[in-house]
């Protein structure tokens, strides 16, 4: 292999293993309380095992291309962080999630890297990212309009939540229920998915100018992804992400954009009364209606049977005092990688402890915190931030205009990563590995810069060429 050349066979793993991550297929040995081992997780493990025989046969070590060192002193610190376990639960919950570091920011990130070598190697995996992401929106869209209800938008909103489905439907079918498949999605997720990958489809939308169908296509995958984002964080997020995106190609789309929300938001209480529940009612509501009353087993009155429900304050806010009590206990490396459910319950306190009633809507930085203290939110914080960086950067710097676009998406994609940890995780149901790629097209767009001759700054116009 040439010193800009990777074979072939690795490029295809790895487009292979992006379609993989978003079937969100999962082997479980408890369906409530895993481990949970994407179907994704074991052939990543399975290529990067090949790949690495390879290496080793062929002296192509010499010549790895190796991730930012944020990303190994966050490997590092969970492996630390794994020594605070208190329990063998936790022990062995702590050994699931060092495996799952090691496996996504080493291995998975060494894969990505050392495959995307030359620029039509990006461009394959941008364009499979793209075709993934208009399927899902169609996808969603689908779920968004046989399972609309505008009498009752609370009752359907939570509904849409496509990521294809498929590891939900082998999880129904006989040999998926023998192998304790897993593979259900939730509206975060979803809507993560989009917050993260959208922002790169909109800047090459309007940076793209061939061919002619792309844009086009692009800003209307942008468009029906933004229709089907029914979680307001996210999609508040995305629309910020969106328009500052815009004003780096002038006053035009920046004004269309921030006028087609204007008419979306205007509009949806009347037409679209699931978006306005999602982004603007549940958004401002403190309250979760429909919490199962447990208190209720200890009045007299109480006859068995199904609990009651009750009105409380959300569980996604309620959690963030018990996280931050696991900080306190052990702020350098907290309760121990893979040990925050294990111990939340210990640290509620007088706050109430309800069943939880919506999946994947806990903080995710406290998530990280909580687990492996300061030192692990900083490391995690640092992975993208320096991402952030080093695609901005790029936004100049990059061979060409069509690189530099992609350079812009993938900036705003790492901001969205770090908004969507605030009220949800990006490190669940798949979302790794498709998080895992888009650092590595960032270390990848660099390293085509730093090969390349100096690119002359790329001057936008203030119109939509």
């Amino acid at each position: 292999m040439t010193e800009r050349k990777a074979p072939g066979w690795l490029l295809w793993g790895v487009l292979l293993l992006l379609v993989l991550a978003q079937t969100q297929a999962a082997l479980a040995k408890d369906l409530k309380d895993g481990p949970f081992v994407s179907g994704a997780d074991v052939f990543a493990a399975l290529l990067f095992g090949v790949w690495a025989l390879w290496a080793l046969a062929t002296g192509a070590w010499r010549r790895l291309k190796w991730p930012p060192l944020a990303a190994g002193v966050l490997v590092a610190v969970a492996i630390v962080a794994a020594g605070r376990a208190d329990s063998p639960e936790a022990l062995k919950s702590a050994v699931v999630d060092v495996a799952q570091y090691i496996l996504y920011f080493l291995c998975v990130y060494l894969l990505a890297l050392n495959a995307l070598t030359e620029e039509g190697r990006i461009w394959r995996v941008v364009g499979l990212l793209s075709v993934l992401t208009a399927l899902m929106a169609l996808a969603a869209l689908g779920q968004y309009v046989l399972w609309a209800d505008p009498a009752n938008p609370d009752e359907t909103f939570r509904r849409v939540s496509s990521t294809f489905g498929l590891g939900e439907v082998l999880a129904t079918t006989p040999l998926g229920q023998k192998l304790h498949l897993a593979g259900r999605s939730s509206r975060s997720i979803y809507c993560n998915y989009l917050l993260l990958v959208l922002p790169v489809l909109y800047a090459l939308g309007l940076g793209l100018r061939s061919p002619g169908w792309a844009r086009p296509a692009l800003l209307a995958t942008v468009g029906l992804g933004l229709l089907t984002m029914l979680s307001g964080w996210q999609f508040w997020a995305l629309v910020a992400i969106l328009l500052a995106l815009s004003l780096r190609y002038g006053a035009r789309p920046t004004l269309a954009l921030a006028g087609a929300v204007v008419v979306f938001v205007a509009v949806s209480p009347f037409a679209l009364p699931r978006n306005h529940y999602a982004n603007l009612v549940e958004l401002a509501d403190f309250y979760e209606e429909g919490v199962r009353d447990e208190s209720a087993i200890t009045d007299e009155s109480f006859q068995g049977g199904e609990l009651p429900t009750t009105t409380e304050v959300k569980k996604r806010w309620i959690e963030w005092q018990p996280a931050l009590s696991m900080v306190q206990a052990n702020p350098v490396l907290g309760v121990g990688t893979g040990g925050y459910q294990l111990h939340i319950g210990q640290n509620y306190g007088m706050l109430p402890n309800f069943e939880k009633i919506e999946p994947d809507t806990n903080c995710g930085w406290l998530v990280i915190a909580g687990s492996m203290g300061l030192l692990g939110l900083i490391a995690f914080a640092a992975v993208f931030n320096g991402a952030y960086r080093t695609a901005a950067a790029q936004m100049t710097r990059a061979p060409g205009a069509a690189l530099q676009a992609l350079s812009a998406g993938l900036a705003g994609s790492m901001l969205g990563v770090m908004l969507a940890m605030v009220f949800s995780n990006v490190l669940v149901r798949g979302l790794s590995i498709t998080v895992i790629l888009l650092l590595a097209l960032v270390s990848a767009v660099e390293a085509l810069s730093a090969g390349a001759a100096p690119a002359e700054p790329t001057r936008h116009s203030t119109e939509v060429d």
